[in-house]
């Protein structure tokens, strides 16, 4: 199993770049009333916003919002992105376009940045889960036992590797080899056990309830520093 970084969902997507739009318009407006000495502190609200409580935007927030200078240093490199855009439009204004509006055979608008990233999905997976010889039972008893059901599954080997560029270790979590006493694992032994019952107090009673046992074997976690 894998974990990308970025949006998939183009609902997703398209909140982000509307609340991107409005908050660069708002910078804009800001810059031009810091660039004739007319801001006032009531027009400083509303210069970021964070969006399903982990994307943030907006200017950064070790910005120095009383200072001109820095101020105007952070609105510049929040609105890099569309300085960029514009002088890409006026250049390829004067390229040759298709019958469908397009340059180079591409669309000409450019996907909307966060911190420099592309609201898409990344080239390549942040987090890589690996099950190594798993394997599953679902038992379905009578209703009237107290037993109702038993899931069980059984893992041989489990890996998390960690792919994200900043970080220490590769491989965050696997199993080890053996432990400070030198003990190792028993040969063909599985590395995780996960049982599921769902039982009922007494035979026939309606009320049912789910007991969950998990047992992980010799294992290492690495940190991420």
């Amino acid at each position: 199993m894998f974990l990308y970084d970025g949006y998939d969902w183009a609902r997703t997507r398209k909140v982000i770049e509307e609340e991107v739009k409005e908050i660069r318009r708002r910078l804009s407006k800001i810059r031009q009333l810091v660039a004739t000495g007319q801001v006032q502190e009531s027009d400083m609200a509303d210069t970021n916003a964070v969006l399903f409580n982990s994307v943030y935007i907006g200017i950064d927030q070790d910005a120095d919002l009383r200072e001109p200078g820095a101020l105007l240093a952070a609105i510049d490199e929040e609105l890099k992105d569309d300085l960029e855009t514009a002088t890409q439009s006026s250049w390829q204004s004067l390229r040759p376009t298709g019958a469908s509006g397009s340059v180079g055979g591409r669309h000409g608008s450019r996907a909307s940045r966060v911190r420099g990233k592309r609201l898409t999905r990344s080239k390549g997976p942040c987090m890589e889960f690996k099950l190594m010889g798993l394997n599953a039972e679902i038992v379905q008893f009578y209703p009237e036992e107290i037993l109702v059901s038993k899931s069980s599954a059984t893992i041989r080997d489990v890996e998390i590797l960690d792919h994200i560029k900043t970080s220490t270790w590769k491989k965050f979590l696997t199993s080890l080899r053996s432990d400070s006493r030198g003990n190792i694992r028993e040969t063909g032994s599985d590395m995780v056990r996960i049982e599921l019952r769902g039982v009922r107090p007494s035979p026939g009673h309606a009320s049912e309830e789910a007991r969950l046992r998990v047992s992980v074997h010799t294992f290492s976690v690495h940190e991420i520093c």
